[in-house]
């Protein structure tokens, strides 16, 4: 029914889209594309899309890294959205396994995501796969007009 399949470049405008639908806002469009192709290229980020028959209706991001503090590689979900049509069944958890898989595969000890505060129902989802919610994460937007040092 649902097939899952690593992205391609011509993927771009449809998950630029989901992204949108994930951020409630749309993005710059140029930035966008610049860090889609960029990422594209890096061996130590794998994109893959869920399709219902052609049509993308998930995507999923996993970043490999050695972090020093876990002395190992350590995959972290950086997106993960399920067109609001298709949610409720079950594609969210289809996409998290293939970031365990991706993980196992690449030998990394622990899987991670961060997840804004106001997206109480992935919390759920995130809590429903296994995960615990054992951190916090502190941000600071950084103002191009000011001096912080």
């Amino acid at each position: 029914m649902y097939k899952p399949r690593l992205v391609t470049k011509d993927d771009e405008n449809t998950i630029y889209n989901l992204i949108n639908e994930l951020e409630d806002k749309p993005l710059s469009f140029p930035d966008f594309t610049k860090a889609f192709h960029l990422n594209l290229k890096d061996p130590s980020i794998v994109y893959y899309v869920m399709l219902d028959k052609d049509k993308i209706i998930g995507f999923i991001s996993i970043h490999i890294q050695i972090l020093l503090h876990h002395v190992s590689k350590i995959a972290e979900i950086q997106e993960l959205i399920v067109a609001k049509e298709y949610q409720g069944k079950g594609i969210g958890t289809k996409l998290f396994d293939i970031a365990l898989k991706v993980a196992q595969d690449n030998n990394c000890t622990q899987i991670e995501v961060c997840c804004n505060q106001k997206r109480q129902r992935s919390h759920e989802f995130y809590l429903k796969v296994g995960m615990e919610n054992s951190h916090y994460k502190f941000c600071l937007p950084i103002d191009k007009d000011k001096r912080y040092v």
